[in-house]
């Protein structure tokens, strides 16, 4: 799809909310100043704020376009029709965003979304993986797990480049959060998510779930107590508990590895915990979280919760708090089946806002989709992953700002 043929080169849809709003300003401060681009939205009086924001931030810029949308299927067309990409903030995604993967799919229109909702995605795939394969379109709903999906991949490609193309066994990682706060959006998510697919999805889900392939690997076997405790010892980590973002990290490394089986070979297994202080730390940890995801399980909870606990849809953290509050670390270890015990690691880490961190892989995932050759582009389209862009996504970011090491 040649981005000429279209008036715009990204629309940032639902621009006024928290994150997206966010990935508007980094466009106006960060990106070519000749790229064509619009907000949309369903509130033109907010757009219109927005717009003159962020003309102040940078008058010397092509300024946006303004879309009007309302949510039915011909809106979301006649918008995914009129720009080579978009770049999505309407959550959750579960409840608002199916039509606009259909239209993106549909009008051969790339996407990039910041969804962390797994059963949702693998929706997505069922209904528009073929559309989007057929009409050329690279749809990443997941750009918000791009951190261990990246580490995951810089792993196995540096074992395959390393030792000959060989594949990687398994890979081992650890996720660290130091964050101030969730935006109401991503909190709305979190008690819809629940209310719409339970909670077993968290507590056994299927790490494979997102395979392209129907051949997957079964894990290594978790010891038993490990299992009811959450609490292990392993090498090159220490002491690791139950990480709640586990089920939506992992099947996305696994779907990555099921669409670029040359890197990762078929033997790639991937997990992720949480680093802990020792044994009783750990088993504290796995217990509140199970306890937690059982207490806002009971309607009655989520009716109460979602009317006086849980901020507004579009506000968030200060980000100048966050700025200098937050961050992230992500760190994976891997060797190959065949390798005499030779490990490779990789790690990830940004300090600052994790919703900037977010807009910003948005944003970036975006400019290397329409200026950069990537095997997501070899692939030929479809519901894809962070990782598919490869190397020059990975660059796109360090020259971002976030450290991304390997064997460090």
């Amino acid at each position: 799809m040649s981005s000429t043929t279209r008036e715009y080169d990204i629309v940032v849809l639902g621009a006024s909310g928290y994150t997206a709003s966010i990935g508007a300003e980094y466009i106006t401060k960060n990106s070519r100043t000749d790229l064509r681009w619009a907000i949309a939205g369903r509130s033109r009086g907010k757009l219109e704020d927005l717009a003159e924001k962020l003309k102040a931030i940078n008058p010397d810029r092509i300024q946006p376009g303004i879309i009007v949308v309302t949510m039915e299927q011909p809106s979301l067309n006649e918008m995914a029709a009129r720009s080579t990409l978009v770049i999505n903030g309407i959550g959750p995604y579960h409840l608002y965003s199916t039509p606009v993967v259909e239209a993106c799919a549909t009008m051969g229109t790339h996407y990039v979304g910041f969804s962390l909702e797994t059963p949702w995605v693998e929706e997505m795939i069922s209904k528009y993986h073929k559309t989007a394969t057929e009409n050329g379109a690279i749809i990443i709903p997941t750009i918000a797990l791009c951190p261990s999906d990246v580490v995951s991949f810089l792993v196995a490609k540096t074992i395959h480049d390393r030792y000959g193309g060989i594949g990687t066994g398994e890979v081992n990682s650890t996720a660290k959060l130091d964050i101030q706060g969730m935006s109401g959006g991503s909190l709305n998510t979190v008690l819809s998510l629940i209310q719409s697919y339970g909670i077993g999805w968290i507590l056994v889900g299927n790490p494979w779930s997102l395979s392209a392939t129907s051949t997957r690997r079964k894990p290594n076997r978790t010891p038993l107590l490990s299992r009811i405790f959450g609490y292990r010892s392993i090498p090159g980590f220490g002491d690791v508990t139950t990480s709640f973002l586990a089920i939506c990290n992992e099947s996305i490394a696994h779907r990555s590895s099921s669409l670029m089986p040359k890197i990762y070979g078929p033997d790639f297994n991937f997990h992720e915990y949480l680093p802990t202080t020792g044994p009783f730390a750990g088993i504290v940890a796995h217990l509140i979280l199970r306890l937690v995801m059982l207490i806002v399980s009971f309607p009655p909870l989520q009716w109460l919760a979602a009317k006086y606990l849980i901020p507004a849809s579009g506000t968030g953290p200060d980000l100048a708090i966050a700025a200098t509050a937050e961050r992230q670390e992500f760190v994976a270890i891997g060797a190959s089946l065949k390798s005499k015990g030779e490990q490779v690691s990789a790690r990830y880490v940004y300090e600052g806002s994790l919703y900037y961190c977010s807009a910003l892989m948005g944003v970036e995932a975006a400019l290397s989709i329409l200026g950069e050759k990537t095997y997501a582009h070899d692939i030929g389209g479809g519901i894809l992953t962070p990782a598919t862009l490869g190397m020059p996504f990975v660059e796109r970011l360090r020259n971002a700002g976030i450290k991304i090491e390997v064997d460090a």
